[in-house]
């Protein structure tokens, strides 16, 4: 029986390039804002993988309980749940940082995913050695101008990630957080080849699902070019 994994955000960027690589091995629940995009990821998935698609949009708490259902009604075991979804919707100073830019910067980046988490997570406490892994940032290490709704939002979740990593722990749940540099997808206005790779993430997410007899808590991608630590 094939394990089931849900990857959120895959209908371009890093989710996109998650999916397909774990569609070798895994059964997959994805979901994406855009279902045109939804569609070209499931084109090339796997023809092995079974799997369950949905797009709506994250900042919409009820599409996100009717999907976290569908789920659980479509698969009856659940092993994983990749937390990649987020978004950096706007760059600006922190005087002049509105409060509904943070207020949607938080429900993307912090409150949808922890949503998640608490929904599935009585599925992930049937299953022998589940995981969850959340992406984070690099932003969440080093202090970055301009990006002050982002970092907020993406710090307020590893604060809630770094704690789930124990609590978790102690129900039999392997956490991992994942903090990446720049990465060369879509969520760029330009092309950036000197960024890593989406396929060089998505590996490092299949090496964290793959690695059972331990956890990988806390692992650092940067591009070589990236200083800003």
């Amino acid at each position: 029986m094939r394990k089931v994994v849900i990857v959120t955000g895959a209908s371009s960027g890093l989710g996109k390039e998650t999916a397909i690589i774990l569609s070798k091995d895994y059964d997959l629940a994805i979901c994406g804002r855009k279902e045109e995009k939804l569609e070209e990821t499931i084109k090339l998935l796997d023809p092995s993988c079974h799997y369950f698609a949905k797009a709506f949009d994250m900042q919409d708490n009820d599409e996100i309980k009717a999907f976290c259902l569908d789920v659980k009604k479509h698969f009856d075991h659940i092993n994983a749940l990749i937390n990649n979804a987020g978004a950096n919707l706007k760059k600006e100073l922190v005087k002049d940082i509105t409060p509904d830019l943070l207020q949607q910067m938080m429900q993307l980046n912090c409150y949808a995913p922890l949503s998640l988490i608490q929904s599935f997570y009585p599925e992930l406490l049937k299953e022998k050695d589940s995981h969850i892994v959340n992406v984070l940032s690099s932003c969440c290490l080093y202090s970055n101008e301009t990006v002050g709704s982002y970092t907020c939002s993406k710090d307020a979740f590893n604060g809630l990630a770094k704690i789930l990593v124990k609590e978790a722990k102690k129900d039999g749940i392997h956490v991992s957080n994942i903090y990446p540099g720049g990465i060369d997808t879509e969520f760029r206005a330009e092309a950036r080849p000197n960024y890593l790779r989406p396929k060089t993430v998505a590996k490092a997410i299949e090496f964290c699902l793959e690695n059972d007899d331990g956890s990988v808590q806390d692992l650092v991608l940067r591009p070589h070019y990236e200083s800003n630590f």
